[in-house]
């Protein structure tokens, strides 16, 4: 075995070392890994990214988490995030369907799966699609996330899509005992309110009330891109920089939840009657928050 002097491997090391520190471009910080899963901030507009490659199968599932939901709501404005939701598949200057390429139309040709779901404290944005049609998703999520046209028309017309669903969950006992129990469980904190929202202010809101929630809270210091599946990254971080690289911090603070849930006293107990042959009952308790040291344990049991 030929052995290579000092000067020389300490150049090779030095060299590797280079390598390694050029992997992640400047505009990338990372911040920690785990499980396989690199989380970066994306330093020029504060967005979070999460990464998990696996190049088993050429598939990549693209998601972009926005940190509002309808604990950011108010009296007038319930349901303003889950009508959004729907809004955001509407279309923007770019993606429409006046210009025959409606966002959920050029996402289905490209075979991908596609969806958007609702929560107290998140609303999350995905698609899964060939991982050749990365840059595609990118370009449409950064797109709708300050591009989104939310025009009167559109809300009128969805508007009834949404109190369908609302009139639905009407109709099931155990999502309709659900919501008295939360309501009855959370008396100040916003949590009160279903994320669906209250019949009269899904139908009355006006668009004006949907834009400027959309424009308080929809910006990626609020947001964290996460791509799994078969990709390269020096590819992604290049494609972040394209299409979220234009994109600015928020020009404010986003406002959040302040109320504090007064202490309860006691046990509460609602009963709810309505026609109808089936019978439910639920026990409830309320329960730490999803980063206590208790909360694994109470998923156990």
């Amino acid at each position: 075995m030929k052995k290579i002097p000092f000067y020389k491997s300490a150049f090779i090391m030095l060299a590797i070392a280079s390598a390694n520190a050029q992997t992640t471009p400047a505009n990338f910080k990372k911040v920690q890994e785990l499980g396989g899963i690199e989380e970066y901030l994306y330093q020029p507009n504060g967005m979070s990214v999460l990464l998990l490659q696996d190049n088993a199968s050429p598939v990549a599932t693209v998601q972009i988490v926005y940190r509002v939901g309808s604990k950011h709501e108010v009296l007038g404005n319930t349901g303003s995030t889950h009508l959004l939701e729907h809004l955001m598949f509407k279309g923007t200057p770019t993606f429409n369907r006046k210009n025959g390429n409606a966002i959920f139309d050029v996402l289905q040709n490209t075979g991908a799966e596609m969806n958007a779901t609702t929560w107290y404290d998140r609303t999350n944005y995905y698609e899964t699609l060939p991982s050749d049609k990365i840059e595609l998703a990118m370009q449409i999520e950064a797109d709708r996330m300050r591009n989104s046209l939310l025009t009167k028309e559109d809300k009128d017309a969805e508007m009834t899509v949404v109190r369908n669903e609302f009139e639905r969950g009407e109709n099931n006992p155990n999502s309709v005992l659900d919501k008295e129990i939360w309501a009855s469980a959370y008396i100040a904190h916003p949590y009160h309110h279903s994320t669906i929202g209250w019949k009269s202010d899904i139908e009355k809101a006006p668009i004006e009330v949907l834009r400027n929630f959309y424009n308080t809270y929809y910006w990626p210091d609020n947001a964290t891109l996460t791509i799994i599946g078969d990709f390269r990254k020096e590819n992604v971080f290049g494609l972040i920089e394209k299409y979220f690289g234009k994109i600015t911090k928020a020009p404010h603070a986003m406002p959040q939840p302040y109320t504090e849930e007064p202490q309860q006293y006691g046990a509460r107990k609602i009963v709810v009657s309505k026609p109808g042959e089936l019978g439910v009952v639920n026990k409830s308790y309320k329960i730490p928050g999803a980063l206590h040291e208790d909360l694994p344990a109470l998923n156990i049991l």
